[in-house]
């Protein structure tokens, strides 16, 4: 049996339209309304993704998937994958968010790697191919590019680590004024994209788990007594894998949230510390001058006897105390690493 997959990427409303009288005319009864404007627009907003997938009164699958179009950038966009499906059929429609602070407007890579893997798999269907096979390749795709988003998450959020190890200590002012605010604004960005992955994998393991436990599966009675279902035995056992997968995207989501939280509380620890280096070095400087400027005073003051004043070298005595006091308090505090 050769299954139909049609696909539109990013389609105008005629090819909405033509795309509906086809889902209808395969399906024998109109689709709910919701799919109806679902296929005319993007009406997920695509900064909150939450993907679904359900069944329609027994006649046709719908859902959502969804992946980031980036994760540097500090908006968690996603690009949209719709999905109709019957057991005879599938179609889906690719909306990808374009980076609208460019002149003209562009597309993450993450995005266009993902367009070609789905033009990739359209071209590997077969005569043989099963509309439920066509659903766990396009889970499977779904799964490997968030594999792929993780695992290059992890690494930037490894080499925030790595340049705050890489920070001189003894320089922190500069640190501070420098290089950390780029390294927290960074991970900032990361932290918004990696916290809105969560309702996308999350939301993508109750799915395949479902699928996987029969909870969500179409059936087709033949005219000879005999039940086809869109998800057969051996594509649940695909999807049961997937299914697994997507659980270890959300263990390393999860580390990932944890790292960055580690990131931002060393962030503050070498803060704090410099607030405590610039409290110390104010307070030697204060003492550094407190004592001279209380030998001059002390000095200073208009008595008749003082035992100094009628010493020859009075006056280069005060001058070395003074000298010798400033000189000691300096080298006192330097060893101490307040200067």
């Amino acid at each position: 049996m050769n299954t139909p997959w049609i696909h539109l990427d990013e389609p105008d409303a005629p090819a909405c339209e033509a795309l509906i009288i086809s889902i209808e005319k395969q399906i024998g009864e109109p689709v709910h309304e919701v799919v109806h404007k679902h296929l005319r627009e993007r009406r997920t907003d695509p900064l909150h993704a939450f993907p679904r997938f359900e069944v329609h009164f027994d006649r046709y699958i719908f859902g959502h998937l969804y992946i980031p179009t980036e994760i540097e950038d500090g908006v968690p966009e996603f690009a949209e994958l719709t999905i109709i499906a019957t057991v005879d059929a599938c179609w889906t429609v690719l909306r990808v968010p374009t980076n609208s602070n460019s002149i003209i407007p562009i597309e993450s890579q993450i995005a266009n790697d993902f367009r070609a893997l789905i033009s990739r798999a359209q071209g590997r269907v077969g005569p043989d191919t099963a509309a439920g096979d066509l659903l766990r390749r396009l889970f499977s795709i779904v799964v490997n590019e968030l594999e792929k988003v993780i695992a290059n998450t992890g690494g930037v959020i490894d080499a925030f680590a790595d340049e705050l190890k890489g920070i001189d200590t003894r320089d922190l002012s500069r640190a501070i004024s420098d290089q950390i605010p780029k390294i927290r604004q960074r991970a900032q960005n990361v932290r918004r994209e990696v916290a809105s992955l969560g309702t996308v994998i999350d939301e993508l393991a109750v799915i395949l788990k479902a699928i996987v436990n029969d909870e969500i599966d179409l059936h087709r009675t033949n005219s000879d007594g005999t039940r086809d279902e869109i998800f057969s035995t051996s594509t649940e056992i695909y999807l049961t894998d997937t299914y697994f997968r997507s659980r270890r995207l959300s263990v390393l989501h999860d580390e990932h949230l944890e790292k960055l939280q580690f990131i931002f509380e060393s962030i503050k620890q070498l803060t704090d510390a410099d607030e405590v280096i610039s409290g110390r070095f104010i307070g030697a400087i204060a003492s550094i001058m407190l004592l001279p400027t209380f030998i001059v005073g002390l000095y200073g003051m208009n008595f008749e006897y003082m035992p100094e004043l009628d010493w020859p070298l009075g006056y280069s005595y005060a001058g070395l105390l003074i000298v010798s006091v400033t000189v000691f308090q300096i080298w006192y505090f330097r060893r101490k690493r307040w200067l």
